[in-house]
């Protein structure tokens, strides 16, 4: 995918994972999950997706699961490097051949 627009930066990819193995930890059905979280189970879905597609993730998403799931930030989040410009933080995007 390095030549195509990709959705998400890894850092989202990274979090979308980490909700759904949050999930499965806690025992939680996909309707379990999306209805303690407030989405369809078709939003949870594409929250939980790691592929390059689904939903985006929002603030009040994510302070859904730091409550549900009794996570902090920085645990869901993880390491990250400390230059703002690293590849995690950023998407590739295609380039124009004009």
């Amino acid at each position: 995918m390095s030549d195509q627009q990709l959705k998400f930066s890894p850092l989202t990819i990274r979090i979308k994972g980490q909700v759904r193995r949050l999930r499965l930890l806690a025992g939680y059905s996909m309707s379990e999950g999306s209805r303690l979280l407030g989405v369809s189970r078709k939003q949870l879905e594409d929250i939980e997706t790691t592929r390059d597609y689904g939903c985006h993730l929002e603030i009040e998403l994510l302070a859904k699961v730091k409550v549900v799931y009794n996570v902090s930030i920085d645990t869901l989040v993880g390491d990250l490097p400390a230059d703002q410009t690293d590849d995690l933080f950023t998407r590739k995007r295609r380039r124009n051949a004009d």
